[in-house]
């Protein structure tokens, strides 16, 4: 039986890889003593061995109490291995031994960054910049995190907090930009950008941002010159060869667009804009059959991907193929749920008002904010972070009505539920609209489950002899010239009542007149 000796010795020879082994083995054969376990998993945690890290540490963990620095290299393995609730178990132990792990907040505040879990990411991320206020990556985090809320007034000061703290690095002058962006300030976000290449001349990702902000103020020729300044500098970024196959599909050249997207998918497979234009391009060059492959293509590597259901039923309806549309993509996967009244109120009319109080006077409450649908109203940026108020009851009835969808229509066997996990981030804004309101036809392109509640509407949205204010599913974007109609299905909305629907369903909502206010509480599961 191998002992700790044994261990140690493999390790001073500079073969940690053996003590691993040696320590796996005398896991597998049982009476190992409890320091062969925590050297065996140090060590393979330390070679990046996670799988086996892990489990030599779960082992010991189950025969005594593990300390602060193997709770942390076990969490650290977990995260790795993409185990997030061993990795979030073992973290919050850590930091129940010792809350001033510096290591531990900044693990677990950005493994809460990538689970889209905003305030805890934004607290174990603050608790790591109290800790080493010069660690410039957490800073980084805790700004990723905070553009996660939409909160772009906070955003703002918080960037410019860092570029006085770390004047050299780009990630904050970025990160300004981009806040400036995602509120429609152009010539705000061009100036940040323009200052980012007096300092660094060729970097490819200011160029992209600057040429973006121009673009989104209409100065086309303005764009094509400073793309050609920017390829004279011996930069070139996937970013900018797309917005340069745009130019060229938006002067109405779909044949140069489609090659020169073609030629950034050579490079950048997965870049999400230059598929979609491609598609758009085939569509406008009529070439609808190439569209088709291209769709089933990359559907046939990712059966559940959000934008190719979606592109593919519009490229189906463009060759006239409209039932086959439907069917790839049936109306019957729009479900409507009644959720219950949740703890702690009297009736869903009393839940209804308390979420109507929480988003008219939420802290992210803005005017049609850039890249959104909604045109003449008003959007929050994420409502499951601080402050909760009753959205903590919400994402519970979110969950009951993904299990009620999922019992429904689970058995259908379409592709859309070949991704589904029961465990999921979960995203969830509100819109607010007033006479002419609406929002354009969209998906939710990084969503895979969404879903619309409506805790407040106006009479005439209630009337069953008008369309005014309903939400309709499967009508084109306005870019697509469609050769066929598409069959467009319209919902009416009731107060209390959510709809749940593939994010791969372009949905708009009609305009309505005659004053009042419709709330919709819009929101996105995604699987991990």
């Amino acid at each position: 039986m191998a002992t700790e000796h044994d261990i140690k010795a493999l390790i001073k020879a500079g073969k940690p890889r053996d003590a691993v082994q040696v320590a796996l083995e005398a896991a597998a054969a049982g009476g190992v003593a409890d320091r062969v376990l925590a050297l065996g998993g140090q060590a393979a945690y330390v070679i990046g061995a996670n799988s086996e890290a892990l489990e030599l540490f779960a082992q010991l963990d189950v025969r005594t109490q593990l300390d602060g620095t193997q709770l942390a290299m076990m969490g650290h393995a977990a995260d790795l291995l993409g185990v997030h609730a061993a990795a979030l178990s073992a973290y919050r132990r850590a930091l129940g031994l010792n809350d001033r792990d510096l290591a531990v907040h900044f693990n677990l505040g950005s493994l809460h960054l990538r689970r889209h879990e905003w305030s805890d990411a934004i607290r174990h991320l603050e608790c790591a910049t109290d800790l080493k206020p010069d660690w410039a990556a957490a800073w980084g985090n805790l700004g990723c995190a905070l553009l996660g809320t939409e909160r772009y007034g906070r955003c703002l000061e918080f960037f410019r907090a860092c570029m006085v703290r770390f004047p050299a690095e780009r990630a904050f002058h970025a990160g300004l930009a981009e806040t400036l962006m995602k509120m429609g300030e152009h010539g705000a976000a061009e100036s940040e950008f323009r200052q980012m290449l007096k300092h660094r001349a060729s970097d490819p990702e200011a160029w992209a941002g600057l040429i973006a902000a121009v673009v989104q103020d209409n100065r086309f020729e303005e764009a094509r010159i400073m793309i050609a300044e920017a390829q004279g500098k011996s930069t070139g970024s996937p970013e900018l060869d797309e917005i340069k196959a745009s130019l060229a599909l938006e002067a109405g050249d779909a044949p140069a667009a489609i090659r020169q997207y073609e030629e950034v998918l050579n490079a950048s497979p997965r870049h999400r804009r230059a598929r979609l234009n491609l598609i758009e391009a085939y569509l406008a060059a009529g070439q609808a059959e190439k569209a088709l492959k291209f769709c089933d293509d990359i559907l046939a590597a990712a059966p559940g991907d959000a934008d190719m259901l979606a592109y593919k039923a519009l490229v189906l309806i463009d060759l006239g193929r409209v039932e086959e549309s439907a069917r790839f993509l049936p109306p019957d996967l729009v479900m409507g749920y009644r959720p219950v009244c949740p703890d702690g109120f009297a009736s869903m009319a009393d839940f209804n008002k308390a979420m109507v109080d929480h988003i008219l006077g939420h802290p992210s409450l803005t005017p049609s904010p850039f890249g959104h649908a909604t045109v003449k109203g008003l959007h929050t940026g994420s409502l499951v972070c601080e402050p909760w108020g009753p959205m903590k009851h919400f994402t519970g009835m979110i969950a009951e009505g993904a299990k009620a969808y999922k019992k429904r229509n689970g058995p259908s066997g379409h592709p859309f539920f070949h991704r589904w996990n029961d465990d999921y981030s979960l995203t969830v804004w509100a819109v607010v609209m007033e006479e002419g309101s609406h929002q354009m036809p969209h998906i939710h392109p990084s969503g895979y489950l969404s879903g619309v509640y409506y805790p407040l509407l106006p009479d005439q949205v209630r009337d069953p002899g008008s369309t005014d204010g309903m939400i309709e599913f499967f009508d084109a974007p306005e870019q697509f010239n469609l050769r066929h109609p598409a069959p467009a299905q319209i919902f009416p909305p009731q107060e209390g009542v959510m709809f749940l629907f593939p994010s791969a369903y372009f949905h708009r909502t009609i305009p309505y007149t005659g004053g009042g206010t419709r709330i919709s509480v819009a929101f996105d599961l995604v699987p991990r």
